[in-house]
């Protein structure tokens, strides 16, 4: 049956194990029935600024294995500039006990090797270069994949029904860009009028079912697939057709100089 137990604490009255229980499970059951549907990833927040040789991640919450895992203060995190591609990874351990309590801890970490399934979330990526400057901020919804000296979190997991989607951003991006042209298709104000309302990550399969409808093609998608279907989309919304992904780095690359 639903019920709804609300304890009290008055004078002299004896303070039972079932009235701290109660306060203790009370917000995480609530947290669970809402989210148990959800997939790993990134929920709320950890949004990232980057400065001179660090980058910030604001507080937020990830789930992994239906567990949330937050964030209170914002977390430094330096890094350098290699050339290479770099990850900026959540590992997650195993439940710990100890001091009358189960732990549930993770660290934050920024390396060369890709992240390890079963283990780590990817936050995001880039590629800097020596002398360069890291941006956390895009020109437009073609600069979110630039490959140098950029922060890439196309390929970072949002929590989502059933299965991680794409980064909120972009898809609200993405439709300010769409609706800069007048509407060819039907689908694509319903799509983008649903995106500027995400106060989450968007179920994949609602992306899944316009990109599926637009394109003509029934497939399952990666994030950067979206990413590149979602372009395709816009490029020929705006007439300015297909552009080769090298050139297109080539010129954000002279932009940035």
């Amino acid at each position: 049956m639903f019920k709804n137990i609300y304890p009290l604490f008055e004078p002299k009255r004896i303070l039972k194990r079932e009235m701290l229980e109660n306060l203790r499970d009370y917000p995480r059951d609530l947290f669970r029935i809402r989210y148990q549907a959800c997939s790993d990833g990134i929920l709320w927040g950890c949004g990232l600024t980057a400065e001179k040789g660090t980058i910030w991640i604001d507080p937020g919450v990830l789930l992994w294995k239906h567990t949330p895992y937050v964030l209170e203060e914002p977390c430094r995190i330096p890094y350098e500039a290699s050339g290479r591609t770099a990850y900026l990874c959540v590992h997650f351990t195993d439940r710990s006990s100890g001091n009358g309590q189960y732990e549930y801890r993770s660290q934050i970490r920024i390396s060369e090797e890709k992240p390890e399934t079963g283990y780590e979330i990817e936050l995001a990526r880039f590629k800097l270069q020596p002398g360069a400057r890291l941006r956390d901020t895009y020109m437009d919804f073609y600069d979110y994949r630039t490959e140098f000296d950029t922060l890439d979190r196309i390929h970072a997991p949002f929590a989502a029904p059933e299965r991680h989607s794409i980064w909120p951003q972009a898809l609200k991006c993405f439709a300010k860009s769409l609706m800069e042209y007048p509407v060819q298709n039907a689908w694509d104000p319903a799509f983008c009028m649903s995106c500027l309302q995400l106060t989450e990550a968007m179920p994949y399969r609602a992306v899944k079912a316009y990109l599926d409808v637009r394109l003509g093609q029934g497939k399952e998608y990666s994030n950067a697939e979206i990413y590149h279907a979602l372009t395709s989309i816009l490029r020929q919304v705006s007439g300015t057709g297909y552009k080769a992904e090298g050139t297109e780095r080539k010129e954000r690359k002279m932009l940035l100089v």
